[in-house]
């Protein structure tokens, strides 16, 4: 029996959070692509435990109009901070500026039904302030730029959310250094690579480390804030209070660790339940079925807890597979490279790619399961 590597998990775990973070909600007609916004002072009431006092951030540039970066820039304007979305393609920009619009409508949909809004939305309409008001507003806090000075100007704090390249990352980190104000905290989203890699090239190491998101980061709102060995103590504590501020539950990551907590612990999951299924020895809907029902998932409403197929699928098999065969070459997990020889012969060369950030009860795809409607949403899928 080949033993799944868990170090090759870690490392590749990394890779796959950013892709799923809590999709599973979202996607369970739950749809959580939220713009919510509310006014200035109301992000302010969701400081807690963390500490009474506040950031002090009031402009925010997000770098990189991708999946992660649009989610970033929606959610820190719905909690009433001014947002610049920097990107080099203007192309982007206008694909993340209609995702905008159409999460404000998902945020105005889904907060009719409080049971189902979102954590990190909770709280933002009220009697007085409706969510088409709060959804507006969002809308309005946000702008879109090509111009490293236009997107940088006055702006407190960076989130960088660029390809997973380190030279694509060296010189933006240049580039946002020659334009943001001196006391600009740079923040990064890498999934892959440490703070540690990038803090000689931004230019003030010790205004600099990791908040790191999980897709979808309304339903799954963590904030991961990892610093790296020069990163000063009051940066730290801001961006935790920032992080609280935008409806995040902040965790003071205190050394750096590929995976930060939640990737650390994904993968070796996923990868141990496609061995199950590439040996021969399961099918992916009863290891999903075995695993919700000794976890407790079986008291949940159908499609509210995910099991690791179900949960592949909304995260795309391509960057499963993609996942599972580079990291298995690379550290020469055989088990891994056969899971990923898997998903490929068996699902995405027969055009199987799984949901994604469709809906699953609405949108026609193919992955573990078949979409619209999959069994795992049945009453009966657990019987």
């Amino acid at each position: 029996c080949q033993r799944v590597t868990v170090k090759a998990a870690l490392v590749a775990t990394m890779m796959m959070m950013s892709m799923l973070g809590s999709r599973a909600a979202v996607l369970l007609n739950r749809s959580a692509i939220a713009m919510t916004q509310v006014a200035a002072p109301i992000h302010r009431r969701h400081l807690s435990s963390l500490t009474t006092e506040a950031s002090g951030i009031q402009r925010v540039c997000v770098v990189g109009a991708g999946t992660l970066g649009a989610q970033v820039a929606v959610q820190t304007a719905l909690r009433g901070f001014e947002v610049s979305v920097l990107d080099v393609s203007q192309e982007s920009l206008d694909r993340c500026q209609e995702a905008h619009r159409a999460i404000a409508k998902q945020y105005v949909t889904r907060d009719a039904s409080p049971a189902s809004q979102a954590r990190g939305w909770r709280g933002l309409s009220s009697p007085s302030v409706p969510a088409a008001k709060v959804a507006a507003d969002a809308l309005d806090r946000l702008s879109y730029t090509t111009s490293f000075e236009e997107a940088l100007r006055a702006c407190d704090l960076v989130s960088e959310n660029v390809p997973e390249v380190p030279d694509i990352k060296a010189s933006t980190y240049a580039s946002l250094h020659e334009h943001a104000p001196k006391g600009t905290i740079f923040t990064t989203n890498s999934s892959t690579l440490l703070p540690s890699q990038f803090a000689k090239d931004t230019g003030r190491p010790h205004h600099f480390c990791a908040l790191h998101f999980a897709n979808g980061i309304w339903d799954a709102n963590i904030g991961e804030v990892m610093p790296h060995s020069g990163t000063s103590e009051e940066t730290v504590r801001t961006v935790l209070r920032f992080a609280k501020e935008i409806g995040m539950v902040p965790f003071h990551v205190r050394k750096e660790q590929n995976g930060y907590l939640i990737n650390t612990l994904l993968v070796p999951w996923l990868n141990a339940s496609l061995t199950l299924a590439q040996r021969g020895v399961s099918v992916p809907a009863d290891v999903d079925r075995a695993w919700l029902i000794s976890t407790g998932g079986c008291n949940a409403p159908p499609g509210s807890v995910l099991g690791p197929f179900q949960t592949m699928d909304i995260i795309g098999l391509t960057t499963v597979a993609h996942v599972m065969d580079y990291w298995g070459d690379q550290l020469g997990d055989a088990q891994m490279i056969a899971n990923g020889k898997f998903v490929k012969d068996r699902y995405l060369e027969k055009g199987k790619l799984g949901i994604t950030n469709g809906n699953p009860r609405e949108d026609a795809a193919e992955g573990f399961y078949s979409y619209p409607n999959p069994p795992f949403l049945r009453d009966d899928f657990l019987d």
